[in-house]
């Protein structure tokens, strides 16, 4: 059994508990890394699994607040613009639709409705796992939360078509099975965090970013074992939390890597962050791409860049040597992330839903040390509990 192959398994019979549930799997081929994937999961599958290719999928209309960036293994797409894309544009308030309807064709693709049967038709218990290039638009909203209904169980894999051949090893070492380190970390995390009044971040110039007492302190960790509906986006290993008062957020911090435009990552010289009252302050010296995102944030969030998800990465294999560039597997590797932008859907009853919550962007700090109330928890690129 190859890595890959060891990973899949390991992720139906130790994070998903399998014993003769059907599965229904559902992926696509375009890009590499969905074949590579797909093709390992079919070799390990059990009897009786129910196997659909999802051809030629619809793109999605946008990507966390983004015009969706063409994927980069397809030189020209011709977008569709479903019923579901459509709907679910005018829930979040987004405009694309006239933007890019002079190239696009606008229809239902018909896979949907057989795809949605077969989904909904699952026995409760059932394991439904989603391959997906970019994201399946199954539904007006997520499609996890129709099978939840019924009680079906999900793992995805998604954006895999913006991750680089030369970071499919990479990618591979992420997937596999350390959900007991996980675990550990998370129930230490949760005892220091009950315990402390403060947490400090030094970055390498030296600069202290501080956060008052933190809210419930959650775990993405692949342990489903006490999840009513077992779910999760693969690879894992992330602990998060935020400020129970998101004012108390403060000071300095020096960040090394943000998103472009396209969700590839950044690496590069750090630059200062000046937060106070939770909010991040103007300044002349942000590199340019991510000026833009400042700018897009603060006009669209009522003026202001709110600092909300403290990120603490728990997985290994990713690393500023050894990146992976879509900053939704990045933000796993070891260190500290902060979200940007007033969106945060794990503790959203914390702003008024009157209010504007539209981004949650992740940038990386240049860490040097950390401490929870009086405890160092990271020194020398590596968490020391």
């Amino acid at each position: 059994m190859t890595p890959l192959q060891q990973a899949c398994s390991d992720i139906i019979h130790k994070n998903l508990d399998y014993t003769n549930e059907q599965i229904y799997f559902l992926y696509d081929t375009e890009s590499p890394l969905a074949v590579l994937l797909s093709d390992a999961y079919k070799a390990i599958l059990p009897k009786g699994a129910i196997v659909r290719e999802f051809k030629k999928p619809p793109q999605p209309l946008y990507r966390g607040g983004f015009l969706n960036p063409e994927n980069p293994h397809i030189a020209e797409q011709t977008r569709v613009i479903t019923s579901h894309n459509l709907a679910e544009n005018i829930r979040v308030g987004l405009d694309h639709h006239e933007v890019i309807k002079t190239t696009t064709a606008e229809e239902t693709d018909p896979q949907i409705e057989s795809i949605k049967t077969e989904l909904l038709s699952l026995p409760k218990g059932s394991i439904a796992i989603l391959v997906q290039s970019a994201n399946f638009r199954l539904s007006t909203f997520r499609i996890r939360l129709e099978l939840f209904n019924i009680g079906v169980h999900v793992v995805e894999h998604n954006h895999l078509a913006y991750i680089k051949k030369e970071e499919f090893d990479t990618f591979i070492d992420c997937l596999q099975y350390r959900t007991p380190e996980y675990v550990r970390s998370l129930e230490v995390f949760t005892k220091l965090f009950a315990e402390a009044k403060e947490t400090k971040l030094l970055s390498t110039d030296g600069s202290e970013l501080i956060f008052g007492k933190v809210d419930r302190v959650l775990g993405n960790t692949g342990d489903y074992s006490q999840a009513e509906h077992k779910w999760g986006t693969l690879p894992v290993g992330e602990v998060l939390t935020e400020a129970l008062e998101l004012s108390s957020v403060h000071g300095k911090c020096f960040i090394d890597t943000y998103p472009g435009d396209d969700f590839g990552i950044r690496i590069c010289e750090p630059f200062e962050l000046t937060i106070e009252n939770g909010r991040v302050l103007p300044s002349d010296h942000f590199p340019a791409e991510f000026q833009r995102l400042y700018n897009m944030i603060r006009d669209n969030e009522n003026g202001e860049v709110l600092v909300r998800e403290l990120g603490l990465g728990l997985n290994p294999a990713p690393s500023t040597e050894t990146p992976l560039s879509d900053i939704n597997f990045h933000e796993r590797k070891i260190g500290i992330h902060l979200s940007i932008g007033k969106k945060h859907g794990l503790y959203g009853k914390k702003l008024p839903k009157t209010e504007v919550q539209r981004f949650h962007i992740d940038i990386f700090l240049a860490l040097e040390s950390m401490y929870v109330g009086d405890v160092k928890v990271f020194e020398d690129g590596g968490w020391m509990v």
